[in-house]
């Protein structure tokens, strides 16, 4: 039992690490909130093996729509911006 909580620490930390070095473009992408994940993965982590339910649901949930590239095409026009968050 012990292997498997020092384990489940260790993804967490992990899992934590990508999160928390995922740009803020990336959480805008996925239109998930950082916060609310970072404090989840960081609090529920603690509590060891269920930790990895945390993980789980952040590699179900939100990685795919940060790796996903969804929305329109930029534009040319170089007087519109694709994303109101980002310069020119």
């Amino acid at each position: 039992m012990t292997a498997l909580v020092v384990i489940s620490y260790i993804v967490n930390a992990a899992v934590f690490a990508y999160a928390f070095t995922r740009p803020s473009s990336a959480w805008l992408a996925a239109d998930r909130n950082r916060s609310f994940w970072l404090m989840l993965l960081a609090i529920i982590g603690l509590m060891g093996v269920l930790g990895i339910a945390a993980d789980v649901a952040f590699l179900i949930g939100v990685l795919p729509r940060m790796s996903a590239t969804t929305g329109p095409p930029p534009s040319k026009d170089p007087n519109v911006r694709a994303n109101p968050f980002t310069k020119n």
